[in-house]
C-alpha cells in the first residue's frame, strides 16, 4: 500500500485553508452588503416622500433602487438619499413614479378622445380621477366624452369641466 507523500499532504492543508479563508470572505462581503441594504432601506424610509422605494445591493457598494415614488423630483431626491450613504459607490435606478403611470393613462384617454373626434377636448388624470377640460358643442357632446373617457379606465371617477359652447348659427 502506498503512504501519501507529505508533499500531497501539505498541498491539501493549504487547499482547505484557502478554501475556508474565501468562504469567510464570501460570508464577510455578503454580511457588508446585507448592511449597506438595511442603511440604504432605513434611509430611504426616514422620508415620508419616499416611502415607495425601496433598495437591494446587487454588487459590493452598487444599490438598486425599486419601487414606486410620486413624480421625477422624488425619484432624484431617493437616488441621492441612497448616494448619501456610506459605502455605496453607485445607485442604479429602477424606480416607477405614479405620475408617469398618469402620463400614460393621459395619452390613451386623449387618444381615445382625438379618434372620436373630440379636437378640443383634454384629459388630465390624478390619481384615481379623469379631469376633462376643453369645448364642445352641446350638452351631448359634453356627456359622451365623459362616456369615451371612462370607457378608457372604468374605475376612474370623472371630474367632467368641459364647457358647452353652441356653434354659430350661420
Amino acid at each position: 500500500m502506498n503512504q501519501p507523500r507529505p508533499e500531497s499532504r501539505t498541498l491539501l492543508v493549504i487547499a482547505v485553508l484557502l478554501l475556508s479563508v474565501a468562504g469567510a470572505a464570501s460570508i464577510a462581503r455578503a454580511d457588508r452588503e446585507a448592511a449597506l441594504m438595511n442603511q440604504v432601506n432605513a434611509a430611504l424610509r426616514s422620508n415620508p416622500r419616499l416611502n415607495g422605494a425601496k433598495a437591494y445591493t446587487a454588487a459590493e457598494g452598487v444599490v438598486v433602487l425599486y419601487g414606486t415614488v410620486f413624480d421625477d423630483k422624488d425619484r432624484a431626491m431617493a437616488e441621492q438619499v441612497a448616494n448619501s450613504v456610506n459605502g455605496v459607490t453607485q445607485v442604479v435606478d429602477n424606480l416607477r413614479t405614479k405620475t408617469g403611470k398618469w402620463a400614460a393613462e393621459e395619452e390613451r384617454i386623449n387618444t381615445q378622445l382625438l379618434s372620436n373626434g373630440f379636437n378640443d377636448v383634454q384629459a388630465k388624470v390624478v390619481g384615481p380621477y379623469i379631469y376633462l377640460s376643453g369645448n364642445v358643442t352641446s350638452p351631448a357632446d359634453k356627456d359622451r366624452a365623459a362616456n369615451v373617457a371612462s370607457s378608457a379606465y372604468p374605475n376612474k371617477q370623472i371630474n367632467n369641466m368641459i364647457f358647452v359652447q353652441p356653434g354659430s348659427m350661420f
